[in-house]
């Protein structure tokens, strides 16, 4: 069964996590958002007596609380990729356990043991993948899963660890290269919590960093992010409409807010090799 959303439109976040309590949100960019679906990547399980960060010299635990769900849903969440390398991080079990709480919250589940997620967008089916870059076998299990979500508009979130960069690594690149060759109609990157280009390569659309979206943590202090608006164009349609919006994340249970130097991201975004950008008001189609 599809759960229904509306308008026709998604809207993509980056990292979220969300603490000991959820604060903060995405009202101070509502305007961006417009009404669309939104899918981030949340960072750490979800469960009763979770919530918080534990760090142990270069190791850092995420949980996030029970309330999350309704939260994200109450933000205009609709999935949450769960793919990363914060899944296990209350245990073998907490990643299974944190599928079924948001599923109960009203938000799908992507990636590792929850598969595929599929939404109705406004009348237009959208399957969402998402997978951690190390995963065993990934190049296989993604075509796969894109060759099964044929016929609906596909959504791919790929999550990489490692050193802070604004460009992508080689490992990243054969795998996006990969989703493009075998279907995917929007790529998304999270993970690094630092912004990367966007690129437009016929009808698909690749965001290859989002930075921090929410995150109450202090393993990060990257507030550069952005926001990726994506307007259907029916069930096998492309990203019709595509626009991207520098954003501050909001660290530490503060509030997402419209980037105070929005031309400065857009300078960066175009010196790291983005697809030609073109000014819409706050942000930018390509």
């Amino acid at each position: 069964m599809s759960e229904v959303v509306a308008p026709a439109a998604l809207w993509f976040g980056g990292d979220v996590h969300l603490g000991a309590t959820a604060r903060g949100g995405v009202e101070g960019i509502a305007g961006i958002l417009g009404g669309a679906a939104g899918i981030v990547n949340l960072e750490g399980p979800v469960g009763e007596g979770l919530g918080g960060a534990r760090i142990e010299g270069s190791r850092v635990w995420l949980t996030n609380p029970a309330e999350a769900p309704a939260w994200l849903r109450g933000q205009g969440i609709v999935a949450a990729s769960i793919a990363n390398n914060h899944a296990a991080d209350a245990g073998p079990e907490g990643a299974a356990r944190t599928a079924a709480r948001l599923r109960d919250g009203g938000v799908v589940a992507s990636g590792g043991v929850a598969g595929p997620a599929r939404l109705d967008v406004g009348g237009t089916v959208v399957t969402l993948l998402s997978h951690e870059l190390e995963e065993p076998g990934l190049d296989e299990a993604l075509a796969a899963e894109l060759r099964a979500g044929e016929g609906t508009f596909r959504a791919v979130a790929f999550h990489v660890s490692g050193a802070r960069s604004y460009l992508p690594s080689p490992a990243l690149r054969s795998a996006v290269d990969g989703a493009v060759a075998a279907g995917a109609n929007v790529i998304v990157v999270h993970g690094t919590h630092v912004l990367g280009p966007v690129e437009r390569r016929g009808n698909v659309v690749i965001a290859w960093g989002l930075g921090n979206l929410l995150f109450d943590c202090v393993c990060t202090g990257e507030t550069e992010a952005l926001v990726l608006r994506v307007a259907l164009a029916g069930p096998e349609g492309a990203a019709s409409v595509a626009e991207v919006f520098p954003v501050t994340a909001g660290l530490g249970g503060v509030g997402v807010t419209p980037a105070a130097d929005a031309e400065g991201i857009f300078t960066l975004l175009d010196a790291i090799g983005s697809s030609p950008l073109t000014r819409l008001g706050e942000g930018a189609g390509f």
